[in-house]
This record gives structure tokens, C-alpha cells and sequence, in this order.
């Protein structure tokens, strides 16, 4: 490229120090809310390794600028009560490009630490922006910080800082029983591993699918000599996973989860059917028992609901039935195939029942019964899924596991993570749900 176009007398040092950004030495060209700026290694003389082939001999072959928005976070501590303050700049840095002689001429960029590849944020800034949005809307976010909103990068975004989390979390204290439930997130089936502990549930795990990769690849981090029980959800590829990971542990399909998929098929009939039904809060009214209800004016209500909603009814009665009390696998196997043919809404739930007779007849026969808060810590989990707005999984699972802290252990001297207890869990989900719904009525 012949002559460079700077040379050391053009460096602000004073700049440079206001910019604060390691190996970037500011130019005097900078003022106050942009910068200038070029890598240190600029003014040396060190040839750069091809990452091609590992040659040294290697030539500047172009110059390119790029822009970058860049954050400056006021040194002085915060009032009490108060945020710290920042100023957001522009960043416009020479990047070298440079060729090759030993590979066939091949042109690679100089390496920066400063700033991702297609990124138009510093990393720092990036990371400001990935924390804001793990609990309130990334526009919202953007529009607090003085950037533009780009759905591109978010992704990129996520990803840096959730790595960067995920290096600091503790390894996992593995349980003796674990459970494993698929919530639906707009249609996308995302499994959460469960450790089931005297104290309560803890949420160790949220993953992107279901594919048994995914999941068996999740529990191979565990202990696999502790793990004596695993409530799964009746998944073909996570029985699979489960019996590969966990080769002496008891897997059951247990009765919350038969009851959970029969409530999810009543839902689905009073969502239907239901319309306009003459009860407060139908959902709830309508898929418990019907002795929990609160006053006979309520059943006297639900009765009158009824009558003009045959199909509606019929599934109400068999969902009680099947709420009434124990039963064994034969009696739940005449129940499920004693179903109407008008409510196909049930029909995933009678192939449970016909495929993980195993599995089901295990659990029943076993003495190792989930703890009694283990359905109402689940049904809370599914329901804050169902608040949450909608988002890519990085963004979804970054607001779930990241946005607060994990219950700790010490064991033989070290420290482990219990995992999350599903009432922090869903108070932080519905906490981050009211968070960006507000945002969102009011345009952010």
C-alpha cells in the first residue's frame, strides 16, 4: 500500500485514554462523540500469521473503515438509587486487510478483540444491550441506550453474552430424581429438566428441542450413578435419551402427566366449545374437580353452562372421572378407550396411555412418587411459557435461566448449583413477561 497514512505523532493520547478500548490507540482527529481510531500493532513492524496456511509473510493490502456504536460508562459511582451513567459515541476504526504470498494471494483481516465480525456495536456495548434484554424488550433497550433497532444482530448479541453467563455457572449438583417436561413456546417444543429435592423443584435445564441429541447430550453433564428416577414426559426421543443416560434408573410417565395432557385437551374443547360460557375465569373453573369449586352457585352455574354445550359436557364429565381418584393401568386403559369419538382433542393422550403402558404401569407400582407440590411447581412453570411474549430461543432461554442466580450447594469441599426453584423461576418469567408487555403498549 506504499506510505501508511498515519504515523505516531497523529495518536491523542488523551483520546485515547477517554476511549478506554485495549490495542485501539485514538486519533486526533477524534472529538468528543466520535472517535477515530486504529490498532496498536498499526506502528509495528510484527508480520501478521495468514490463518490460511500460518505463513508470516504477509502485506497490508486495504484499508477499511468501520463504524461502530460504542458505550462510555461514567467512572464515578452512582448515587444510591440511581443508574450509572453513560454516554453512547461513534467509533470509526481502520481496519487492515491483508495479503498473503504464500496461499494464493488469499486477503484476511486483521484480527480485533473490540468487536464481533458484522457487528455494528463494541462488545461492550453489545453486552449492555444483551442485558437489558434479558428482562425487558430489546427495543425498548435500544431506544434506553440511543442506538437503532436491529432484529439482524440481536441474535449475535444473545449468543456472546449467554456464553459468557454459562462459563460462570456452577456445575450441577445431579439429583436422585429428575423429571423432564416439554412446554410449547408458539407451537416450538422446548424440554426443562427438573431436580425434584426435599426442598422443592429446581429448574436445571432448558433446551432447544427435543431430538435425543439434544436432550441426552444435556444429561451426560450429570452424574449418571446418582440419577435412581426419572419423570418423563411420554417423548419417544426423551425415554430414549433418559435410558441411555440414566441405564439403571426406574423412568415412569407419572399421573401429573397424564392429567396435565388431559387438561390441555379440555382446555383445547372449552377454548372450542366454550365460548361465551357463563362462569369468571372458565379454564380454571372447568378443569378442576368439581368438589374444589368454591360454592354450589358455581356448580349450579357450570351445570347451566352445560346444557346447551353436549360435547363441551361430555368432556367435562369423562375429565372428572379421570380426576376422581386412583387408578390402575387397566382402569385407566378402559377409561381412555371409553372417550366419545367426538373428542379427538384427547386422542395424543389415549396414545400415552397405549404406548408407555410400561412406563405408566411403573409409576404406579413404584413407592418413589413425585413430592406433593411437584404438579402445581409444573402447571406454574407451563403457565409463565404460555405469558411470555414471543422470541428466539436464545433470547427465551437467556430471560428464563440467566436473569437471576441459582441456589448453591457445597459438597466434598466444592460447590455445585441446585438449580433454580420453580416459584423464583416463575415469578422472574412473569416479572419479565409484565416487563415487556407494559413496553410494548406504550410503542417500545
Amino acid at each position: 500500500m506504499g506510505k501508511k497514512r498515519y504515523s505516531q505523532k497523529d495518536v491523542s493520547k488523551p483520546m485515547t485514554e477517554s476511549l478506554g478500548i485495549e490495542d485501539l490507540l485514538a486519533l486526533k482527529t477524534s472529538a468528543a462523540g466520535h472517535y477515530y481510531a486504529v490498532h496498536q500493532r498499526y506502528f509495528s513492524d510484527v508480520k501478521l500469521t495468514c490463518p490460511a496456511c500460518g505463513s508470516t509473510k504477509t502485506r497490508c493490502s486495504k484499508v477499511v473503515k468501520r463504524s461502530f456504536k460504542d458505550i462510555l460508562w461514567d467512572d464515578a459511582p452512582p448515587v444510591e438509587g440511581e443508574e450509572q451513567q453513560f454516554k453512547v459515541v461513534d467509533l470509526t476504526f481502520y481496519q487492515r486487510y491483508l495479503r498473503c504470498d504464500s496461499c494464493n494471494n488469499s486477503v484476511f483481516p486483521e484480527p480485533i478483540e473490540f468487536g464481533d465480525k458484522g457487528c455494528r456495536y463494541t462488545n461492550r456495548l453489545s453486552d449492555a444491550l444483551a442485558d437489558g434484554t434479558f428482562r425487558f424488550s430489546y427495543k425498548k433497550v435500544c431506544a434506553y441506550f440511543g442506538v437503532p433497532t436491529s432484529t439482524a444482530s440481536i441474535g449475535p448479541i444473545m449468543r456472546r453474552r449467554i456464553q459468557y453467563r454459562e462459563s460462570l455457572l456452577l456445575p450441577v449438583s445431579t439429583p436422585k430424581k429428575l423429571g423432564i417436561m416439554e412446554v410449547l413456546f408458539f407451537r416450538e417444543a422446548h424440554p426443562v429438566v427438573f431436580a425434584l429435592r426435599d426442598e422443592g423443584v429446581y429448574c436445571i435445564g432448558i433446551l432447544e428441542d427435543s431430538s435425543e441429541e439434544t436432550v441426552l447430550t444435556f444429561l451426560r453433564t450429570l452424574d449418571t450413578a446418582k440419577v435412581d428416577t426419572v419423570f418423563i414426559d411420554p417423548v419417544d426421543s426423551i425415554r430414549s435419551a433418559a435410558a441411555t443416560a440414566f441405564p439403571d434408573a426406574n423412568l415412569v410417565v407419572s399421573d401429573e402427566c397424564i392429567l396435565r395432557y388431559a387438561r390441555d385437551a379440555m382446555l383445547e374443547i372449552i377454548h372450542e366449545d366454550g365460548k361465551r360460557f357463563p362462569v369468571k375465569f372458565k379454564d380454571a373453573v372447568l378443569t378442576i374437580p368439581n368438589k374444589h369449586l368454591q360454592s354450589d352457585y358455581d356448580r349450579r352455574q357450570v351445570k347451566d353452562g352445560m346444557e346447551s354445550r353436549p360435547r363441551l359436557k361430555s368432556a367435562y364429565d369423562k375429565h372428572q372421572e379421570l380426576m376422581a381418584g386412583d387408578w390402575t393401568y387397566e382402569t385407566l386403559g378402559q377409561w381412555a378407550h371409553s372417550l366419545p369419538d367426538d373428542l379427538p382433542e384427547f386422542e395424543t393422550l389415549i396414545d400415552v396411555i397405549d404406548l408407555f403402558e410400561q412406563e405408566i404401569n411403573d409409576f404406579i407400582e413404584t413407592d418413589e412418587k413425585p413430592p406433593d407440590f411437584y404438579p402445581t411447581a409444573l402447571q406454574a412453570v407451563c403457565e409463565a411459557f404460555k405469558g411470555m411474549p414471543h422470541c428466539i430461543f436464545d433470547v427465551l432461554r437467556a430471560r428464563c435461566f440467566l436473569t437471576i442466580s441459582h441456589d448453591t450447594i457445597e459438597e466434598n469441599g466444592k460447590k455445585y448449583r441446585l438449580g433454580i426453584h420453580t416459584t423464583r423461576l416463575t415469578q422472574n418469567m412473569n416479572e419479565i413477561s409484565k416487563n415487556i408487555k407494559e413496553a410494548r403498549a406504550y410503542g417500545l
